[in-house]
């Protein structure tokens, strides 16, 4: 019975170290559970402060990217308009650097040709209170330049000023701008078809219209003193 008691005792015993065993082992287990429960939760806060990171940096570089495209749409501006003066002024220079009429007359097809894009034009001066007559043209038949004169178009109807917006207008004249002086109408110089590349009128053109009825009107008007001086001299 001893013996009997004896080997029921130590497999208890060795059981309950086997248990004990078991225990520390899960306990072990469990601390490294633990562990990559707080590595994980680190992981996944890093994980969140990197994307915000990341977010912010891609605001960010929407941001740059911007106002990069403000700054290059203002430098583009900045050089149209640079480029718009430079072409006013060059145009200003052309039509007074002659006092002779057949110089202005060329310097203004030169305008219309380079800077407003056409090569059909017509250059029309005013005798006192007469009709218009030709006084150049660049591009055009006789016949077509005769149409608009007597025809629907006439210059004397568009002596006032008027810019075509409607493509079927297009197709016919572009432009008829009014050469003034002071508050009479001397001339006028008629745009019809602008080049290929060219599809409609831009801001700057307006503008070279404007610079055109002064500043060509003006040369004109000095052109026609400065031949009646010399006549008469």
């Amino acid at each position: 019975m001893s013996g009997g008691r004896s080997y029921i005792s130590k497999a208890r015993e060795e059981q309950q170290q086997y248990v004990n065993s078991l225990l520390h082992e899960n306990e072990k287990l469990r601390a490294i559970a633990a562990m990559l429960e707080s590595d994980v939760l680190r992981a996944e806060e890093q994980h969140r402060a990197a994307t915000a990171e990341l977010q912010r940096l891609l605001d960010r570089f929407e941001e740059i990217a911007c106002e990069n495209k403000r700054f290059a749409d203002e430098h583009q501006h900045i050089e149209q308009q640079s480029s718009n003066l430079a072409n006013l002024y060059v145009a200003s220079y052309q039509l007074h650097t002659s006092v002779e009429r057949e110089g202005v007359l060329t310097a203004i097809q030169e305008i219309v040709i380079n800077l407003i894009g056409s090569e059909q034009l017509a250059i029309y001066e005013r005798n006192g209170d007469a009709e218009f007559r030709l006084a150049a043209s660049f591009g055009l038949d006789r016949d077509r330049i005769t149409a608009f004169v007597a025809g629907e178009y006439a210059v004397e109807k568009l002596g006032e000023g008027h810019i075509f917006s409607d493509p079927d207008d297009r197709e016919t004249l572009t432009a008829c701008v009014p050469l003034q002086v002071a508050d009479r109408v001397i001339g006028a110089i008629l745009v019809f078809r602008l080049l290929e590349h060219k599809p409609a009128l831009q801001p700057v053109d307006h503008e070279l219209f404007e610079l055109l009825s002064v500043h060509a009107s003006t040369a004109l008007y000095c052109a026609s003193l400065h031949a009646t001086a010399t006549v008469e001299g």
